[in-house]
């Protein structure tokens, strides 16, 4: 009697307490996910004519290094004189239009396409997307330029991300119209990813065998390391993570159904560099190293191009050129020949 009064006791202590596991998870998976559906104040305005940098608190990084870069002279990576058409993309599986900047430079090859994809909370109109957009149209590639769901002006489902489960799809869409709506070959079409967009990337990867070449920035490597740490990041103790994964489970969202290792190994022969700020304090410089070693570890070749002292995207700012030139190189090489 006396034992089963324990394991009644028991039991209902275990439950309680995975109760309120799953109502704190759920609370940190909600904040934790939470995207603008829209464009945020301080990126209304930019447009691949012109484009400034994010005002003070508002940058990719917190603390008072992003102040330095508040006004910062970007004139240089405007295209003024490159034809721009605003486009919507109608995804035939679910209820979702991209929106996307279309952007043709007149020399250069007329096929060779990269797709940019923004970072998580952010749109096409943030100048870390804007800016590779440009210097890319800049170099002669045709760039398509879009907002992944929920933000800036695509559809918006939930205003939560689905760590590039659903972005994935966007990408995904996105090449299948250059494809239909452009004449753009399947091997004439890369991908350039920033953070969260690189995430979005290498799921699109793992999804996808026909688009041709991947460009990493920041990208996030192992996702349990790096959902701990962008927990800790917004405030919470790490080890909600994994209450917020199940909370997020319980609700149909699998943040994990695939990971950029899936993305790795199905990447084949595909070319792949990656690009990152050793002093990242958003998504630490680990990320890339351990991605690297993962892929060479099976055989896959990469590129990983340091950053010295760059924080979160910073490597844009702090070496503007060679960043460009690592843009201009690589994807010549991937959809030119």
């Amino acid at each position: 009697m006396v034992l089963r009064k324990f394991l009644t006791a028991l039991a209902v202590v275990l439950v309680l307490g995975i109760g309120i596991l799953l109502v704190v998870g759920d609370y940190v998976y909600r904040t934790g996910t939470a995207v603008l559906c829209g464009i945020h104040p301080y990126h209304l305005g930019n447009t691949p004519a012109r484009f400034e940098t994010a005002s003070q608190g508002n940058g990719p990084f917190k603390g008072s290094g992003w102040d330095r870069w508040v006004g910062h002279d970007l004139s240089r990576w405007w295209i003024p004189d490159i034809p721009v058409e605003e486009v919507r993309i109608r995804d035939p599986e679910r209820p979702v239009t991209i929106a996307g900047w279309w952007i043709t430079p007149t020399s250069g090859n007329s096929k060779a396409t990269v797709i940019v994809a923004h970072g998580i909370n952010s749109s096409r109109h943030n100048s870390d997307t804007l800016m590779p957009a440009t210097m890319l149209a800049q170099a002669g590639f045709n760039v398509l330029l879009i907002d992944l769901r929920d933000q800036g002006d695509t559809t918006c489902e939930d205003s939560r991300h689905s760590a590039g489960q659903d972005e994935s799809d966007d990408i995904v869409t996105a090449a299948y119209w250059l494809k239909s709506a452009k004449a753009i070959p399947m091997s004439q079409i890369g991908v350039h990813g920033v953070s969260g967009g690189a995430l979005a990337a290498m799921i699109t990867a793992a999804k996808n065998p026909e688009i041709a070449a991947f460009s990493l920035e920041a990208p996030i490597f192992d996702f349990n390391k790096a959902a701990t740490h962008e927990v800790e990041y917004q405030g919470f103790p790490g080890f909600l993570w994994r209450a917020a994964y199940w909370a997020a489970r319980v609700r149909g969202t699998d943040l994990m159904a695939l990971t950029p290792s899936d993305g790795i190994k199905r990447m084949g022969e595909r070319p792949l560099q990656v690009l990152h700020g050793s002093a990242d304090s958003r998504v630490p410089y680990h990320n890339a190293t351990d991605l690297v070693t993962f892929a060479r570890a099976i055989g896959k070749s990469v590129t990983l191009h340091t950053f010295a002292d760059a924080d979160h995207t910073e490597g844009l700012l702090l070496e503007p050129d060679r960043y460009y030139q690592e843009l201009e190189q690589f994807f010549s090489g991937a959809l030119r020949y």
